[in-house]
Order: C-alpha cells, then structure tokens, then sequence
C-alpha cells in the first residue's frame, strides 16, 4: 500500500514538472500571431509619435522617433534622394508628391478645360493632405488581413502552425509547426500527415488517433500561417519583394507596394505563376465588382505592372469625369500588341463614366488629333459606332429642358415650385388657400407671365390674389406659366425711384428686391404701369400697383390705414379714362359712399385731406421758485400769467426780477448761429493754412479750433427780457407775454451773492455788499488772468440785461452791482487776430460765456 502511495506522488509529481516546464517553453517560444488577431496598437503608437514631432517646432530640428522600416531602404529610390530630411517628413514630401497631376493629366488639361484625373488610381488608399501630416510611412497602408474564425477548408501547407490542446486524461496544450516532410509530430501520436491537407482533414485524423488514448480529446485550430514572398516589379510606387501571408490577394500586394504610379497601367496587370502569366484588367473590379480578378497570390508569384496602355478623357455632364485606360488592339496572327489601340463607342465611352447626369437633350462632342497632328471636333449622333481611339476625348454638355405638363410658383410664397397643370388648371385651385401665400404678402396685384409662341416673347398677366382666394376672379392658366406673388417689402422697393446708374449696387438690406430690380426691368415696368397714386393724412402714403377689381378699401388696408386728422368728408380722386389722356376728377364723402364699393384703377390718384393738424407736443416747462413746477400743456393764447397761475404762483423765495425765459424759437435761432460762426471760423484757419504770406502760429491754430468745437458743442438759451412778477402783470397787461409749445421759464432763488465768471483766477460767488466796486469783485476772485481781455468786462444783471464795465487801471469807472448779477470778465480775442471772417470774435467770446452763465443756472434744477 505504502508503494502505491509513493508512486502515485511520484507520477503527480512528475507532472507537475512537465507542465512547468512545458508553461516555461511557452513563455519563452512565443509562436507568430495569426494574421486574424493582429494589433494595431504599434501602428497606433507610431501614429502618435510622429505627431508629437510634427507638433515641434521646425526649427529645433528634433528628430523624430525611431522605428524599425517596414521594407528595405532599397526599394524606395525616391527617399535615397532626400536622405538629409527626417523619415517622417521624407514620407510627407513623396506623399504630396503623389497628388501632383501626372503628365498625362497635363497633356489633357491642355485640350480642356475641365480638369480630370486618372481612373482608378486611388483605388490603393493614397491619403488626402489632410492624412499627410499623420502618417508616418506606406506601411500604414496595410493590406487588409482575414478576421475571424479560419473555415476547415483552409489547405496547410509547410511552415503553417497548429494550436492543439487536450481534455481528459492528457491536459497539456501546444504549438505544432507542419515540418518540411508536411507532417505534425506529437508525442504518443503518430506522424499526423498535414501538408496539403485541410484542417477538416487533419482533425478527423488526430480523433482517429486519439481513440488510442482512454478519454483524451483532440482540439485542433490554427495558430499562425506561413508567409510568402512575392516579388513587385514594374510601375510600383515601391518595387521589390514584399512578405505577406497566404491569406493574401494580388490588390494586397499591390497596397503593401505603395499602389500602381501613375505612369503604370490598371488593366495589363500580369501574374507569374509557375512559368504562366495571367493577366489581370482591374477595371472589371473597379466598374463591375467582378471579384473573381483578385487572385489568391502563392509564394513564389510575381506581379508584373507594365506602362500605361492607350487612354481617353471623359469630361462634362458625366458622373464620373477621367481619364480611362483602353486595351490596345492585339494582332490575331503575332499576337503583339501593336501601336494602334482598341475603339470604343459612346455607349462603351458612357459606361466607363457611369453614365450622363441627367438623361435629355446632352451633346456628344469628340475631340481626336489627327495623323497630322490637327485637332478634329465632331459631334457624335451613332452610339453604337467604335470611334473613340487613344487620345479622343469626349466632352458631354447638358442641354437645357423644356417643361411640359406644369406650371410655377414663385415669388413670396411658402410653397414655391413646380405644379402639374392637370391638377391646376386655374389660378383659383392653384391658390386655393392662404397657407400658399407668404407671411408679408402683397394682396393688390400677382402677375402670370406666359411665353406667347406666336411672338416668341413672354407677356404679363396682373390678377388681384386677394379677389383669387376670395373666389371673386380667376384665370385659366397654360403650360409653362409663371405665377409670381409679391411681397411688400418687394413693392416698396420697386416703386422707389431708381438709383443712378453710377452708384453700383444696392445696399445688402435689400439685396433680394435688388435683384429683382436689375434682372426683370420688364417686370418692375409692369407693375409701375399699374400704380395707383395714395396722398394725404394717410400712414404709408406712395404708389402702390393694383389689379382689376382693387376698391379703394383694399388700398388704405395696404398702406395702414387714414389717420386721425383725416377729413372722411374730403377725398379726392383723380383718374384718367382708358385710351384717353382726359383726366376727371371727384369728391367723395367717405361717411355716406361705402370705400369698398369705389374701384381703383392704375394710374389713380387719391388724395385724402385733412380736417386738422396732427397731433404733437403743445407744452411748456417752468421750474424754479414756484409751488408746483412742471410741464404745463398750452391752449392757444395762453400767457406767462397764465402759466403761473397754474403753477400755484410763487413760493417766498422767488425773485421774478432774475426770470429766465428761454423761448424755443430762441434757442434754435442761438444754435444756428453758433454753429455758422464755428463754420466761419473753420474757414478762416483753412485760408490760413494756405496762405503764404505770413505764419500762422500753431499754437494760435489750436485755439481758433478749440473754439469751433466749442461752438459746435454749445447749447443755444436764447434768454429774452420778460416780466414775471404777478403784481407788475397784473397793472400791466401788455408786459404779459404770450407763450408756444417747447419755452421754458426758471424762476431763481432771491440771492444775496455776486458772481464773477470768465478769465479770472478764481471764479466764485461772493456775498454781496452795497458799496463794493466791480473791481472789489474781481479782486476777491483771483484778479484778471494772463488771458483776460479787461477792456471788455461786462455785467450780467438779473434780468438777463448787460453794461459794460471800466475797470482798467487807466479807466476806472465805479458801477452798482446789484445782488444776483454776474461779472463777467471774456477771454482776449488777440489769439484770433487771423480770423478775417469772424468780424467780432470778442462777441462770439461774450455770447458763449452768458450760455454757459445761464445753462449752469438751469443745470442746478
């Protein structure tokens, strides 16, 4: 018993050691990854570190990372020439290369004007510029590799890898590679024949020969494929040997080599096997699908890529406009391809091009070049005659339709296009609805516009859509008409006057009417004919074109209505009778006539009068010293007594002697003139500048245009004498002014102060004092300053009325300066000595300095 024991552990214990050793073999002998569970993850990588290099700066000149080359430096000529460059911009140079147009792409770029390109060739992934700057080499063009489950069919040949692994009482798993006698060796297994052989076929025989072995099961799969070696040579972008699998097809080969040049031909591909050629015409692939064209490639195969044969180009209104390759024309006797190419048909030609855009009216033109070197063009009429050779070219124009059977929709309407006339045969289906018509619709006139055959020129129609949708008219419509709706903005527009012929186009605010403007002059003809002429106390007075049957209702609902100051008892109409230049004219009393029942006709003018003013803004404002100041509305003859009455009279503090009464009339009279007087000012320093008779000081320049500005900017007051004080109106009636809309009148605090304003150091208020001189004043203040004009000096009495003041040292003349006046000592007009047409700048000084005196006098309310 105890031996038993002992050798039970012994055996346990011998396999552990095999599976650890067989787990260590594994670890150590990694087999070759099946070509259906490659990762890309490297491919990736790459990928991402070629763009962290493309991210520096070119000026560093840092390499970029470097990896092992996917095909030997060899094969790729091109690159040996650039060599100093990195790899990765290498690649980038050849790769804008290719999107270069080829000579042949030159050659008929010369005879056309559409530019096409080479059929076909983008067929090998040849990236966009967009791709360029992400790909590092041609190798990331990998052919496209199985995926999935490999079917029993599969045929194993030397060199191919199992994966077999065992349930039951043998457990273990491994990689079995058939050997060169195609057998698989395993052990406690016989040779198991494999070369030649289909994994179907090699599992039935490994169960068979597991029945040996009490409950062992045999799993087989395949691990990894040989790889084969087939040789590129010709007109690839990378000629030479290239390592693929037998999975592989001869469109692989041909990616794995960089894809076919240009110069290379698509339909002469030629297959070596075994001492015999196929030869393979990729168009059948490319235009029929037909897949039986990409063979399975063995080792040993070579592919051979001749020159281009013969091409022709197809441009125009064709689906796929290129550059084709055709077959040359075989001798039946040698059996050599000889100079001359094969002929092609226009069928054959369009279905090389996938067809015409749009079936109709095209035009089949040929181009060839003759023997003699001469350009011949003709049109093609036999489709089915071969006459398309090497060089011919097809160009395919697309005639322009005639529409049958419909009728249009256009303009400003939600459904705009095309309508079959059986179904609308009259303006009434066709506009059966308002949901047709656009938001902003003009209701008073549409225009058909139909082609007359008999004078092979369009007419104009006018309807009334409103009377259509109101089925009050219609007309029948015909093949081909146009239905055009208007909107407002359209009319308004339209019946503005026309701009110069000089000044270009249309602002973009109305680009859509504008070209409408100058496209249809005919149609904006048309609907001014037919204008009705709308005047007076109405809210969008202008000419509006109408239809037939428009009353005059319909037309004041277009232009918003009449006013509130319209005289319905006053409306005029002036018409002119059809055929006749006579013109009548009519009142009409709105309130007993129905303006429904009137019709309009085109060239009518109404006019609708008014029975009073418009309404605005009769007010004036008081502020100041009164019980209750405001914005009081007026009443023709209105007076300042009347106004302060209102206003609750005047509070204890008032003092009606220093009233300031600013007129609106006034205030737009003072602004003007200011405003000329900064112009007359502005001229005298542009004939200043100009002259050469003496020079103008800068800094006198500067001041003269300080003041223009000054002039510009200032507030007219307007200030005129009035007599406010209610006792004084009240004996005296005739000082009552009479007041109008937009014056004003302030009536200030009684003060105690005199102020001294203008060129002094220190302009203030002082307190009065009954035996203080003006100059006492002006001491208080500051004195005079370097730019005070002291000859000048001027009071401003309360009451808006001023005295010249002496104050020089050398005329000194002691005046009463009442409390609540103003000295005011005006800038030295010498700075503007220049100014010839400024006849008194020291006027203009003064006025400015008694605004600004009663505005801060206004501002403190």
């Amino acid at each position: 018993m105890t031996r038993k024991i002992t050798a039970y552990l012994c055996a346990l214990l011998c396999a552990l050691v095999v599976l650890t050793a067989s787990s260590a073999w594994a670890q150590g002998n990694q087999p070759v990854i099946a070509p259906w569970s490659v990762d890309n993850t490297d491919t990736q990588s790459r990928i991402r570190q070629y763009e962290n290099f493309r991210s520096l700066n070119a000026d560093q000149q840092v390499p970029p990372p470097k990896q092992e080359d996917d095909f030997t430096e060899a094969s790729a000529p091109s690159e040996r020439t650039n060599n100093a460059l990195p790899r990765p911009l290498r690649r980038a140079q050849s790769l804008q290369t290719l999107q270069t147009p080829s000579a042949i792409e030159n050659l008929y770029a010369e005879r056309i004007i559409d530019e096409v390109s080479q059929f076909g060739y983008d067929l090998f992934g040849v990236p966009s510029s967009a791709m360029m700057s992400t790909l590092e080499s041609a190798a990331d063009f990998s052919p496209s590799i199985p995926s999935g489950a490999v079917q029993d069919n599969f045929v194993l040949s030397t060199g191919d890898e199992l994966e077999i692994f065992f349930t039951g009482q043998r457990t273990d798993r491994g990689l079995y590679k058939v050997n060169s006698q195609g057998q698989i060796i395993l052990t406690d297994f016989p040779p198991i024949p494999a070369a030649g052989r289909t994994i179907g076929q090699v599992r039935i025989s490994m169960e068979a020969a597991a029945q040996n072995l009490h409950n062992t099961v045999p799993y087989v799969s395949l691990a990894s494929v040989r790889q084969i070696g087939i040789l590129v040579v010709g007109h690839a972008k990378r000629p030479g040997r290239q390592t693929l699998t037998v999975f592989h097809t001869v469109l692989d080969a041909l990616m794995q080599a960089g894809g076919i040049e240009k110069t290379g031909s698509l339909r002469q591909i030629k297959l070596v096997r075994d001492g015999r050629s196929t030869v393979i015409d990729l168009y059948g692939l490319l235009l029929h699908g037909a897949a039986n064209m990409d063979l399975q490639l063995r080792d040993g195969d070579r592919l051979i890529i001749p020159p281009i044969g013969p091409t022709v180009a197809i441009a125009g209104e064709v689906k796929r406009p290129g550059i084709y390759e055709i077959l040359p024309q075989i001798a039946s006797t040698r059996f050599q391809a000889q100079q001359k190419s094969e002929r092609l048909s226009l069928n054959e030609m369009l279905e090389l091009s996938g067809g015409v855009l749009a079936p109709g009216k095209n035009r089949f033109i040929k181009l060839e070049i003759t023997p003699a070197g001469e350009e011949k063009t003709t049109e093609v009429t036999e489709p089915l005659q071969p006459q398309f050779g090497d060089g011919a070219i097809l160009s395919v124009a697309k005639g322009s339709e005639k529409r049958g059977g419909g009728v249009e929709l256009a303009g400003h309407t939600r459904r705009p296009g095309i309508f079959a006339l059986k179904d609308n045969p009259a303006l009434a289906i066709l506009l059966s609805s308002d949901d047709v018509l656009g938001p902003d619709i003009y209701p008073l006139i549409g225009v058909i516009e139909r082609y007359d055959a008999d004078q092979l020129t369009r007419t104009l129609i006018d309807f009334p859509p409103r009377l259509v949708l109101k089925g009050q008219h219609d007309d029948a419509l015909r093949e081909g008409d146009v239905v055009h709706l208007f909107s407002n903005s359209d009319i308004e527009f339209l019946t503005a006057p026309l701009p110069p012929l000089d000044q270009g186009d249309s602002d973009s605010d109305t680009e859509d009417s504008a070209t409408l403007l100058h496209d249809d002059t005919v149609m904006v003809s048309f609907l001014r004919e037919h204008a009705a002429f709308l005047r007076g106390a109405v809210r969008k007075p202008g000419e509006y074109p109408v239809s037939k049957g428009i009353a005059l209702e319909n037309l004041l609902s277009v232009a918003g209505g009449m006013t509130l100051e319209a005289d319905l008892k006053d409306v005029e109409i002036t018409s002119t009778a059809p055929q006749s230049t006579q013109k009548n004219r009519q009142k009409i009393n709105l309130n007993e006539t129905n303006p429904g029942d009137i019709l309009i006709a085109a060239g009518d003018a109404i006019r609708i009068n008014q029975k009073f003013a418009k309404p605005s803004d009769k007010s004036v404002l008081i502020l100041g010293e009164v019980k209750n100041p405001g914005r009081y509305d007026l009443l023709p003859g209105d007076k300042v007594s009347d106004l302060m009455q209102r206003a609750g009279g005047l509070n204890d503090q008032a003092y009606p002697l220093g009233a300031i009464f600013s007129p609106h009339a006034e205030r737009k009279a003072e602004e003007a003139r200011f405003d000329a007087q900064a112009s007359a000012i502005e001229q005298s320093i542009a004939a200043a500048l100009q002259t050469d008779e003496e020079k103008i000081n800068a800094g006198k320049i500067g001041e003269a245009r300080s003041l223009a500005a000054e002039l510009r900017n200032a507030k007219g007051v307007g200030r005129i004498t009035v007599e406010t004080d209610p006792a004084v109106l009240a004996t005296t009636p005739e000082l009552d002014m009479l007041l109008e809309p937009g014056d004003r009148l302030f009536i200030p605090k009684r003060t105690l102060n005199v102020r001294v304003s203008g060129e002094v150091l220190s302009p203030a208020s002082l307190q009065f004092r009954e035996k203080k001189n003006p100059i006492d004043y002006i001491n208080e203040a500051g004195g005079f300053t370097f730019d005070a004009d002291k000859d000048r000096t001027f009071v401003l009495y309360p009451d808006g009325s001023a005295q010249p003041l002496q104050v020089s040292s050398w005329n000194y003349n002691p005046a009463m300066i009442p409390p609540g006046a103003t000295i005011v000592v005006p800038r030295d007009p010498k700075p503007f000595d220049f100014i010839q047409s400024a006849k008194d700048v020291s006027q203009i000084l003064s006025n400015l300095a008694i605004s600004a005196i009663f505005i801060d006098d206004l501002g403190d309310e």
